[in-house]
């Protein structure tokens, strides 16, 4: 994953910006936070739960 320069406002391959030459620090990546996974879970369950009953209604 290429690191970015906040001054150039450009993707740097390596530690130092070729344009102008300062220092690019890796950027730390945030977990996800526990609410989003939540949600996502309970959208799977209720999908999945529809998807159920529509094809319980078309068997009937």
């Amino acid at each position: 994953m290429a690191t970015w320069c906040e001054n150039c406002d450009r993707p740097v391959n390596g530690s130092t910006c070729e344009i102008c030459g300062d220092e690019v620090a890796e950027v730390v990546r945030q977990p996800v936070p526990w609410r989003w996974r939540f949600f996502i879970v309970v959208t799977i369950v209720y999908v999945g739960w529809r998807i159920y009953q529509l094809v319980s209604w078309l068997a009937h």
